[in-house]
């Protein structure tokens, strides 16, 4: 009998079998995609690609079964997804709704993203939002329009409707300085994000995701930079964002105009089932 030119050990066959029984049961492979891997000459991928899966996070997770029986650029939501926000909208912003078989983008990869849903009545209106957080936050919430309400100083947002998106699921925005890792970084105002045609929370999208992080960590997003909400606008060029003051414990909304730029403004990107309205 011909001896194999490839040889490995028992315990190096003991780790590819593991490999490929958590690609296999995971659901998210098809079984000739996993063949292909468990291939001597294809190996070598399969650490990175399974270090990969073992990096995204948990809303990432559900959703790759999904994921796995379209090439479409849109899933329906899992049904775990689905319960989970139903129960949000429910507990949170006292809302009953259904989001059963509602089609949402496939998860992004390459980096820890969460998956937020929100419900058409709380789109277009951050005081929908503000009102509800001066009461899960005890009343530490402030708004540059002072008594006034924000959804009456113009405030427009691109995005409309019931609809799903991810995020980076970071303590604070990511997004808006480039070549942070050499001597001159470069920090973006909004009038840059926006030639660059970057897709960021609006200020809805970002009171939502902060609620749901602060309910999930105990903590508040963002409390070394702003939001800036590219995707949300005012008149006068200006654009608002969402903050936390350390000093005090408040949440604000601010605003400031679309050519500042320092080390305190930065985005957050989202990947939306939807084009902007």
């Amino acid at each position: 009998m011909k001896a194999s030119s490839c040889y490995t050990d028992d315990k190096t066959n003991q780790r590819l079998t593991f490999g490929g029984m958590l690609a296999s049961h995971s659901g998210v492979f098809p079984d000739a995609q996993v063949e292909f891997y468990l291939r001597s000459e294809n190996r070598a991928e399969l650490p990175g690609l399974l270090s990969l899966v073992a990096h995204l996070g948990r809303d990432q997770r559900i959703a790759l079964k999904e994921s796995a029986k379209t090439d479409s650029a849109l899933i329906t939501i899992p049904s775990e997804l689905a319960k989970e926000w139903e129960d949000i909208w429910h507990t949170e912003y006292g809302i009953k709704a259904d989001f059963a078989g509602l089609l949402i983008p496939r998860q992004p990869l390459g980096y820890k993203a969460r998956f937020c849903l929100m419900y058409e009545k709380g789109a277009q209106s951050a005081e929908f939002f503000f009102q509800s957080d001066k009461k899960a936050y005890g009343g530490k919430v402030w708004r540059f329009t002072g008594d006034k309400s924000l959804d009456d100083c113009e405030m427009t947002h691109k995005h409309v409707g019931t609809f799903g998106f991810w995020v980076a699921d970071e303590q604070e925005a990511p997004d808006g300085c480039l070549g942070k890792e050499t001597n001159n970084p470069i920090n973006l105002h909004t009038i840059a994000v926006r030639e660059l045609v970057w897709t960021t929370e609006t200020v809805p999208m970002r009171q939502l995701h902060g609620r749901v992080h602060w309910k999930k960590h105990g903590v508040q997003m963002d409390q070394t930079v702003v939001t800036f909400c590219a995707d949300s606008g005012l008149p006068a060029g200006r654009v608002p964002g969402v903050f936390f003051d350390r000093s005090d414990g408040t949440v604000g909304v601010y605003r400031l105009g679309v050519r500042y730029a320092d080390d305190g403004v930065r985005f957050r990107r989202a990947v939306l089932s939807l084009k902007p309205s």
